[in-house]
């Protein structure tokens, strides 16, 4: 029995280490090739999500909307791999926003929502990961809830975020809550900060340009040409703020046959520029009726785009059609916080005569900004119209062609109070109300601030002013130096020659009627040589 039981134990302890170790190894090998296999499964998807996401960030960064689109076939690519990235679903949901906010791309609401809240779902609370909260911000703005989407990038900004999109929907937050002071900073905050993007530049020029600050427009957009020179919002825009400028009509035209035969690439909203810009583009060349035609075109595909209906407005005044008011009206009431549709507007109801338009469009610039408060330094802040010169500039205008010109003096003076960019036009403008009142030393004193002898004021109508003041003054010599002031630079401004020649011959006119025959036969001569 022992020797047995020795026996017995021995044959176990042989076939425990043989077949035991066999099954081990056997085992060790499974597990050992399904790690390895498993690493480089997750290796080779980790590296090509990472690859999907860096060509849709790059495809994204050229602007198009038919980069986006290809931007957004990267992610498809990549949510097939690995449909719980957070910073895939944030850029889609950003992508798709663009489409469906900016470019009103039809079916593009839907997935915007969709990758939003899946990257809401996935988003980690470490501060650094707020791109989801940043397009949600966005979408709550969109959805005319500013003060809201105000709350959510406060609280952003209050936990470290600070990115250019943060910046960029900070600036249309801050546009819609009509503090355009603090927009201008946060888009140029958000411009520098995406100096590749031309998307970021752009909104910046738009912004402006709402504004009227056309040559500050143009800058920006020119930042995003450069950006991407084929960047199609950037171009038709820039073609908004050059025919603005009274620039180049050439140029704009080639733009839009340019874009006219690539129509398949453009969405709703750049089409509706398009025709918008190509209703300006009439405009500069006289043709109202064209002009009509083509911003009704735009609206048909947008009904909201901000150019057309204020091409629409100046259309109808160039008809002298009664609607004018209403059609500025619809443009001011469709983007309130957009001071060129009240003050360009303005400006063209009193010259169509309708003082009470024009009044009525300044009231409504007042309404919107009445309560809005601006920073004034040292943690203080002022009431948006106290600063506003452009404002109280526009309000004299139309307050003295209403023949009220009491209330339009003291709007003078509270444009020069501002000390702002408008300083030199209060000034004129002040000097030829007290002219019209025949204050003659009183206008002369405001005047001659901003009539240098060498012609270089940045008022040239200022020149015109003073030398109907010196001619009331018996000063004749230096009234047609200052008249030829004001010719040259009209000149240089590209006035036509005919208009120009009829100047040239009521001032002839005037002083031969004051006696001053060999003044006005010296004076034809060198005007004349000018007009050559």
């Amino acid at each position: 029995m022992a020797s047995g039981s020795s026996g017995g134990q021995r044959d176990w302890k042989r076939r425990e280490s043989l077949g035991s170790a066999l099954a081990q190894v056997a085992l060790v090998a499974v597990l050992l090739g399904a790690t390895v296999t498993f690493v480089v499964h997750r290796g080779r998807v980790r590296r090509d999500t990472e690859t999907h996401l860096k060509a849709a960030q790059g495809l994204a960064q050229r602007g198009n909307p038919a980069d986006l689109a290809k931007a957004l076939q990267e992610l498809d690519a990549l949510f097939a791999l690995d449909a719980d990235v957070y910073g895939a679903h944030a850029l889609a949901a950003d992508l798709h926003a663009a489409l469906w906010l900016e470019h009103h791309q039809p079916g593009s609401e839907a997935p915007a929502r969709e990758h939003l809240a899946r990257a809401e779902s996935l988003e980690s609370k470490d501060a650094e990961r707020y791109g989801a909260r940043v397009v949600r911000a966005w979408v709550t703005l969109s959805e005319g809830k500013a003060p809201e989407a105000a709350g959510l990038l406060k609280a952003l900004r209050e936990r470290g975020a600070s990115n250019p999109k943060l910046w960029l929907v900070q600036a249309r937050t801050d546009q819609a809550l009509g503090n355009l002071q603090a927009a201008r900073q946060a888009y140029a905050r958000a411009m520098e900060g995406a100096w590749k993007d031309p998307r970021f530049a752009t909104a910046y020029g738009e912004a402006l340009l709402q504004e009227g600050l056309f040559a500050q427009a143009g800058e920006a957009l020119g930042r995003a040409t450069s950006a991407n020179p084929d960047h199609l919002q950037a171009r038709l825009t820039a073609g908004l703020a050059t025919l603005a400028l009274h620039g180049r009509p050439d140029e704009v035209e080639r733009t839009l046959q340019d874009l006219q035969a690539r129509e398949a690439e453009l969405s709703p909203a750049l089409k509706a520029r398009a025709l918008a810009t190509r209703a300006e583009l009439a405009l500069t060349r006289g043709n109202p009726d064209a002009a009509l035609q083509a911003a009704d075109a735009a609206l048909a595909v947008s009904p909201k785009e901000p150019y057309a209906l204020f091409a629409r407005a100046k259309a109808l005044t160039a008809k002298k059609d009664p609607g004018a008011r209403a059609a500025f009206e619809a443009a001011a009431a469709q983007h309130k916080t957009a001071p060129l549709f009240y003050f360009e507007g303005a400006k063209a109801l009193q010259q169509l005569g309708d003082t009470a338009g024009a009044l009525a469009l300044i009231d409504g610039y007042e309404a919107t900004f009445r309560n809005i408060q601006v920073s004034a330094g040292e943690g203080k802040t002022v009431s948006a119209l106290e600063r506003d010169d452009r404002y109280w500039l526009t309000r004299g205008n139309v307050l003295e062609a209403a023949g009220r010109q009491d209330e339009a003096l003291t709007a003078y003076e509270q444009a020069l109070a501002v000390k702002g960019p408008q300083q030199a036009r209060a000034q004129y403008a002040k000097g030829a109300l007290l002219l019209a009142r025949k204050d003659y030393e009183g206008a002369k004193a405001v005047l001659t601030t901003v009539t240098p002898d060498n012609g270089t004021s940045s008022v040239p109508e200022a020149y015109t002013a003073m030398a109907e003041l010196l001619f009331a003054q018996g000063d004749y010599a230096t009234g047609c130096q200052h008249h030829f002031f004001a010719l040259s630079r009209a000149r240089g401004r590209g006035v036509p020659p005919e208009q120009l020649q009829a100047q040239v011959a009521q001032i002839g006119k005037q002083l031969t009627d004051a006696g001053q025959v060999k003044m006005a036969q010296a004076w034809k001569t060198e005007a004349e040589a000018l007009l050559k």
